[in-house]
């Protein structure tokens, strides 16, 4: 006695759609697994995809005290001599005294 699944193609029929509908599932999830594996292990592009969000650095950069007491002399928050004494606190070495303007009978090129 022959079953029929009103196909006419019968109970291997059947078995062949499942194996066909696995197969592509199959195919589809080592394809996904292989584009992961490929994402995590090369290194990032010079250029970002669009749409793709700038990964957060690591390490802040924070700028060097001596430049930060530059920008603040720059912009006139704090005197020569406040610079000069944080400069100091902070290990870096003093700055050489400016040479003496040239007196009367002087020439300027030395």
């Amino acid at each position: 006695m022959v079953y029929s699944t009103g196909f006419g193609m019968g109970v291997f029929g059947l078995f062949w759609l499942v194996s066909a509908v696995l197969s592509v599932v199959l195919i589809v999830v080592l394809i996904m697994l292989a584009v992961r594996y490929l994402n995590r292990t090369s290194p990032p592009a010079q250029g970002q995809w669009p749409g793709q969000a700038t990964p957060p650095s690591a390490t802040p950069v924070r700028p060097e005290p001596l430049e930060i007491l530059r920008e603040r002399f720059a912009r006139g928050e704090i005197t020569l001599d406040q610079f000069e004494t944080a400069k100091r606190a902070l290990g870096y070495p003093s700055s050489p005294e400016p040479p003496p303007p040239p007196g009367p009978g002087t020439s300027p090129t030395g």
